[in-house]
């Protein structure tokens, strides 16, 4: 795919040649400033569209329960906490992709079976993409919820032995269908028994939307703290998973919560694993150092091979982000166990998801969090 950016106005050596006029002698180095960084965010652009491909996107399919051949998949279910505004109509709004990228300030609760095929593979999500879609092969909607408010959600979130959630903030470029399913592989291939919760955040599910997704991430803090206040007066404890630019809305929510007195909805909280996490070294520190009480165990999954942090730091003009540090002691007195999966082979091609898409990597992560 290619991708171009065309802009009017007035002919580069016109506007040159006019600074010269002027008696500017920065004209020149303007022009090649300007120059340049059109071409490294096209450069930008253009890579990431080969990382994350051009086909299809997730979207999520509803069979009948009446389907015999869904007695054969395991069925997974997904809780769902978002701010994405609904674009579709109807009471299966959630079930039929309504829930899209634009930004609502009302956050809604839902809850979704995912049904995965016997012919599933660690690390991947078997999706219909243009062909009819087969329980037997893919990964299926079979039933789905949306609920009139947060306490019918928290009524409905069962309790187990130890009343732990685990809850998932995505990362960057992800739609709702892409979270919810992700999240449905993740606690399928991690053989996780506790209720598993997606918190769902207006990302532009688009290669182009970095800066959108960026602003989003402000924009949901208040709706994941909202979340995490009502599971701890729920007496939830929590694991939270956050992936990429999610790590980033984990961070700054957690900061937030403890710098307005609300430290004590903190407590509950069992477990932080950022993974790949697109978070500034620098902003990192910072907002590790106001978080109290900095949750236990606190884990970073980094990686030296993260193609998509790469095209991150280039854009943000630093040598490296959070997820692909190269000096880790500069995290030393922080009470954070890092995690290098720098030579775990398979997964994603861009390295960017190593800890849920290769198979080895699941492996050797199957003891993190609540089974």
């Amino acid at each position: 795919m290619h991708f171009c950016i065309c802009r009017g106005g007035a002919d580069p050596v016109e506007e040159i040649v006019t600074q010269a006029k002027k008696g500017s002698t920065l004209a020149w180095d303007w022009w090649i400033v300007r120059r340049m960084t059109r071409a490294l965010f096209v450069l930008f652009l253009s890579v990431n569209f080969v990382l994350v491909g051009c086909g299809p996107r997730g979207f999520i399919t509803l069979l009948p329960t009446a389907k015999s051949d869904l007695d054969e998949a395991a069925i997974q279910t997904v809780f769902i906490a978002t701010d994405r505004r609904i674009e579709g109509s109807g009471p299966d709004g959630l079930i039929e992709q309504g829930f899209g990228e634009a930004r609502d300030p009302q956050l809604r609760f839902g809850r979704i079976d995912i049904s995965v095929p016997p012919v599933h593979v660690p690390g991947q999500i078997e999706w219909p993409g243009n062909r009819p879609p087969d329980p037997a092969l893919h990964f299926v909607a079979r039933e789905g919820t949306r609920y009139v408010n947060e306490h019918a959600f928290f009524r409905d979130i069962p309790r187990g032995d130890t009343g732990t959630v685990v809850l998932f903030v995505h990362g960057f470029n992800v739609n709702n269908a892409e979270a919810i399913y992700r999240l449905a592989q993740i606690a399928h291939d991690y053989k996780t028994e506790t209720p598993v919760v997606s918190f769902s955040w207006p990302s532009a599910g688009d290669a182009r939307g970095y800066v959108y997704d960026r602003d989003s991430v402000i924009f949901a803090r208040d709706d994941l703290e909202t979340l995490l206040l009502g599971l701890a007066r729920d007496g939830r404890k929590t694991v939270i998973l956050a992936h990429s630019m999610g790590g980033q809305l984990v961070m700054e929510t957690l900061r937030q919560m403890s710098i307005s007195g609300k430290g004590n909805a903190l407590k509950p909280i069992a477990g932080v694993a950022l993974i790949s996490p697109d978070i500034d070294e620098d902003v990192f520190l910072r907002q590790a150092k106001r978080i109290s009480p900095f949750p236990q165990p606190f884990m970073l999954m980094v990686s030296k091979r993260d193609k998509a942090l790469g095209l991150a730091a280039l854009i943000t003009g630093k040598p490296s982000r959070l997820g692909s540090i190269e000096d880790p002691s500069r995290l030393e007195g922080l009470p954070i166990e890092i995690i290098d999966l720098s030579d775990i082979e398979g997964g994603d091609r861009a390295g960017h998801s190593t800890a849920f898409t290769a198979p080895a990597a699941i492996r050797l992560l199957q003891d993190l969090g609540p089974t």
